[in-house]
């Protein structure tokens, strides 16, 4: 029995998505619970699992063509012997579409001639939009040939009328006029911004357009939190999670959010809003973007429970297993350079939250200690504050207590 395959909608708030990839064909057969294709969202892009068995008799959609949920992208039955003729308009119109961007929803439609056509005994098959532009345009649509399904037309039949009616209008242009320009000659190549790409610019855009930012930095001494996670490797247990700098932050992050409840906070628009979880993201960075996992109530959990889903969250968005929610609630976040070699920086603020800290590269350093030179390894610690939610003293209290934590992890069980 056939099975038309919809497009999915992984968050609340999706309403439109992109197929970037089949991992099968027409004709493969499919197993519920393998990957079928892979889904743009404006969060990360995501594999998304067939759940039916079968084979894959029809795909729908094109890879790169946007189209809202729950639309027919696919069609999977048990065998190639089951009939999905029945499907075939929903094929057509599919086929036909190549970015949802570009088209308006098309389905098939039959033209009825007006009265000063009513002599005409054909019946001209157009698309609504199609329609609308041949009209806007004066054109006879009777002189438009189709290429649509069975000779229906389309927009790009009547685009195609409009630019050979313009250049029967207009006077030709010169050469240099014409000629489509060298891109690859004039030293540049151009990149069209995926939905995640845009997603990041207009966060970012609006967060840094729209909060105040100010920043305050530290350095703190970090042989206290090295030793802390040799010493939390040692009691594992010999168990296969690694303990990790940022597991052992984001706890910091969180017992400090927990006595500055202020920091973890959002603006609105005439109010303050304090958040009672504590669910810090950790910025994951790949080939396409950035995107930042939460880890949920935070306080609530181990070191080597966070450093297990800090683990397991990244291994999941590099591998494209990410869900949408897994990205969503976050209250505070930490990005970490240091992997890069990067001594600090000062990041923008992941809206509507009030802060994030940013963190460097562990580094050997010469400081002073008790009248001495000597060698300590440090790390820079930036904080990028929202000034409407927290002032310049609650955000230098607020980053001098993680200060402290870094450099003495014990003061957490105090």
């Amino acid at each position: 029995m056939p099975t038309v395959i919809e497009m999915p909608s992984l968050t609340s708030t999706m309403n439109k998505g992109k197929v970037v990839k089949w991992h099968k064909r027409e004709g493969d057969s499919v197993t519920k619970g393998e990957t079928l294709f892979e889904v743009e969202t404006d969060k990360a892009d995501v594999e998304v699992d067939a759940t039916i068995s079968g084979i894959l008799r029809k795909i729908l959609l094109q890879e790169g063509t946007e189209v809202p949920v729950n639309t027919p992208i696919a069609i999977i039955s048990d065998s190639l012997n089951d009939d999905i003729a029945s499907f075939a308009p929903a094929t057509a119109v599919m086929e036909n579409s190549k970015t949802a961007s570009t088209h308006e929803e098309e389905r098939p439609e039959v033209f009825k001639p007006d009265m000063a056509q009513a002599n005409k005994e054909e019946r001209i098959r157009i698309s609504p939009l199609a329609r609308r532009m041949a009209k806007a345009e004066g054109l006879d649509i009777t002189a438009i040939r189709g290429t649509g399904p069975e000779g229906r037309i389309v927009k790009e039949d009547v685009e195609k009328a409009i630019a050979e009616k313009a250049q029967l209008v207009r006077p030709p242009k010169k050469a240099e006029e014409t000629r489509e320009p060298d891109r690859a000659a004039e030293g540049y190549q151009e990149i069209e911004l995926t939905q995640m790409r845009r997603t990041i610019a207009r966060r970012l855009q609006e967060s840094k357009t729209t909060a105040p930012h100010f920043y305050v930095d530290v350095s703190a001494d970090a042989m206290a939190l090295e030793q802390l996670k040799q010493d939390l490797q040692k009691k594992s247990g010999g168990q296969e999670t690694q303990v990790s700098f940022d597991g052992i932050l984001v706890k910091i992050a969180a017992q400090a959010l927990k006595e500055f409840s202020m920091v973890n906070a959002c603006f609105l628009e005439n109010r303050i809003r304090l958040h009672k979880a504590i669910n810090i993201g950790v910025a994951v960075a790949l080939d396409e973007g950035l995107v930042v996992p939460v880890i949920s109530n935070v306080d609530n959990k181990t070191i080597l429970q966070i450093s297990a889903e800090v683990e397991e969250l990244a291994s999941k968005a590099r591998n494209k297993r990410l869900l949408p929610q897994e990205c969503e609630g976050g209250t505070f976040t930490i990005t970490n350079m240091g992997m890069f070699g990067v001594e600090g920086f000062h990041a923008i603020i992941n809206p509507p939250e009030s802060a994030i800290l940013a963190v460097g590269a562990i580094i050997a350093k010469p400081v002073v200690m008790e009248g001495q030179i000597c060698v300590r390894k440090c790390v820079k610690l930036s904080l990028s504050v929202d000034h409407r939610i927290v002032d310049g003293a609650l955000a230098a209290r607020f980053l001098a207590r993680i200060k402290e934590f870094v450099e003495t992890p014990l003061l957490m069980l105090a």
